[in-house]
C-alpha cells in the first residue's frame, strides 16, 4: 500500500513567499522526496514523507525564511506556508567592510552592501566580523534599540540612522541621529526618563544651536554632558 502510486505526494502548493522563488524550495522538497527506505518503501509516500526533517533542511538552505509549516493533505498533496524575515537593519562589523541584512530578532540572513546614506537604519559593531547566516545579535537588544528609535522620534522628533557598539562597552551604545550628533546611552536606563531628559535639554539649553551639536552624554541620570 505504501507503493499504492495515487497515494505519492505529487501536488506541492505554496503561500508566505515573496522574494524567495517557489521554485527554488520546490526543488529542495523534490530531492527529499526522490528515493526510497530500505529499497523498496518510497520517500514520497504520504506516510512516509518526513516533513519536520524537510522543514528543518528548508530552514538551513534558505536562511531568509523565518518559519515553514509542511502540511500533508491526503493522498497526494503538501501544502507550504512560510513568513519570510522583515528587514530592520544592515549590520556590519569590524574592519572587513563585509555587511548583512538584519531582522528585528537581530538574525543576520543575507549579504548586503555597505550602507553609507542616512535613510537606511545601520548598526555597527568595531570589533568581530559578520557571519551569514548568523544571530548576530542578542534579540533583546534589538527590541530596546526599537524601543529607544521609537520614544525618541516620538519626543523629540529625532530620527536614529545608526547604532554603534563598542567593544568592552557592553553597558551602552552610540546613536547618531539624522540632525547629525551622537547620543551617548545606558543600555539598561529607563529610556522613557533618559528621552524625556533630552527633549527638555534641547528646548531649554541648545535650541537653534542644535546644527552645531556634536555628542551628548545622557548616561549620567539628570546630568548631561554635550558638546
Amino acid at each position: 500500500l505504501l507503493r499504492y502510486a495515487a497515494w505519492q505526494i505529487t501536488e506541492i502548493s505554496f503561500s508566505g513567499l515573496e522574494r524567495v522563488l517557489p521554485a527554488d524550495v520546490e526543488v529542495k522538497i523534490q530531492e527529499d522526496l526522490l528515493g526510497s527506505f530500505a529499497l523498496v518503501l518510497p520517500r514520497s509516500s504520504y506516510f512516509l514523507f518526513d516533513s519536520a526533517a524537510s522543514e528543518e533542511e528548508i530552514l538551513k538552505k534558505f536562511p531568509r525564511l523565518e518559519s515553514i509549516h509542511i502540511g500533508k493533505e491526503f493522498p497526494s498533496k503538501i501544502s507550504v506556508a512560510v513568513k519570510e524575515r522583515e528587514f530592520w537593519a544592515i549590520y556590519c562589523a569590524g574592519e572587513s567592510g563585509r555587511c548583512g541584512y538584519m531582522d528585528k530578532t537581530g538574525f543576520v540572513y543575507e549579504e548586503a552592501p555597505v550602507s553609507t546614506g542616512s535613510l537606511i537604519l545601520t548598526v555597527f559593531r568595531d570589533i568581530g566580523s559578520v557571519q551569514i547566516p548568523s544571530q548576530s545579535l542578542e534579540r533583546a537588544l534589538v527590541e530596546k534599540f526599537i524601543l529607544f528609535s521609537s520614544l525618541l522620534q516620538s519626543e523629540t522628533g529625532e530620527e536614529v540612522e545608526s547604532f554603534i557598539l563598542s567593544g568592552g562597552l557592553d553597558d551602552e551604545f552610540r546613536a547618531r541621529v539624522r540632525s547629525g550628533f551622537f547620543l551617548y546611552v545606558k543600555r539598561d536606563d529607563d529610556f522613557t526618563k533618559v528621552v524625556k531628559t533630552l527633549k527638555i535639554f534641547l528646548e531649554k539649553e541648545i535650541g537653534e544651536k542644535k546644527r552645531g551639536l556634536e555628542y551628548v552624554d545622557l548616561r549620567f541620570g539628570n546630568k548631561i554632558f554635550y558638546k
